[in-house]
């Protein structure tokens, strides 16, 4: 990877940790004479062309926001914990503070990570989307009451699913919302979607791994009690209101999310440290 000479800083302004590390971090850019542009989460984003890395300092939720303003421009993230788990970050603040010098000499490595290509689709025409999709899109209701929904993989009928709603993640995704609905870890470099039911009303669906090569759609059904209020919410960030006969169509995304990370980065080392992974 080549020297790393500017960089958009992703920060949350509402996290008071985050904020003030996000502040020394800047600082520190600034004087190794790396140019710096700061984007607060919390704002609208505006436009930035290209840029060497950009840099997430707070949480997940920090992460999943740059990557969601990166993934067409080609530039990878080095995400910086200064949240709670922070499991799509690189490394932690005092690592980083310690490997800056080798993250500026471009001596990180890229792990590249699968997204998700969400879209909507009512009547025969597309009504949102296509966007991506680093972690999870969910189908759900904030109502108490169960929906009905269908699920095809490619040309081939998968199940019907009545219950609470339905996950479809990446193996990034895997370890968020889905392993809280009793889904497995999926190693991040299967090319996989992971299907997870939200408390189905069945005793036999279980989360279910599916090919990435075929198309996944679900179908909203037609509730018996009239309509009910659904939504489809890609990486948390991003919601669209679903109707009776909308199908929500997920693909492989053509690009991947570059994450940066240093050279003795370990996924096995990080389920250890952050799911306390095998502990008694």
């Amino acid at each position: 990877m080549k020297p790393i000479k500017s960089v958009v800083l992703f920060y949350n302004s509402e996290r008071r940790k985050a904020l003030g590390f996000a502040s020394v971090i800047e600082k520190k850019l600034r004087a190794a004479g790396t140019k710096v542009l700061k984007v607060c989460v919390n704002d609208a984003c505006f436009g930035f062309k290209t840029a060497d890395a950009a840099v997430a300092v707070g949480g997940d939720g920090t992460v999943l926001y740059a990557a969601r303003h990166v993934i067409t421009l080609g530039i990878p993230v080095l995400g910086i914990n200064a949240g709670g788990l922070g499991f799509l970050s690189g490394i932690e603040q005092k690592a980083f503070l310690k490997s800056m010098s080798v993250f500026l000499a471009g001596g990180f490595k890229k792990i590249k990570r699968s997204l998700l290509s969400v879209s909507v689709t009512r009547a025969g025409h597309t009504v949102f989307g296509p966007l991506p999709a680093l972690n999870d899109c969910v189908i759900r209701s904030p109502e108490a009451r169960a929906f009905s929904l269908r699920a095809y993989s490619g040309s081939e009928f998968l199940s019907d699913y009545f219950g609470d709603g339905l996950i479809v993640s990446t193996p990034s995704g895997s370890t968020a919302y889905s392993l809280a609905a009793s889904g497995p870890i999926v190693m991040p470099d299967l090319e996989v979607f992971l299907l997870t039911p939200i408390c189905p009303h069945t005793l036999t669906h279980r989360p279910i791994a599916l090919a990435a090569a075929e198309e996944l759609k679900v179908a909203v059904r037609a509730g018996r009690s009239g309509q009910q209020l659904l939504t489809l919410s890609i990486d948390g960030q991003e919601n669209f209101r679903l109707k009776p006969g909308d199908e929500v169509i997920v693909s492989k995304h053509p690009r991947s999310f570059e994450m940066l990370a240093p050279q003795d980065f370990s996924y096995f080392d990080i389920l250890r440290r952050k799911l306390s992974w095998g502990e008694r």
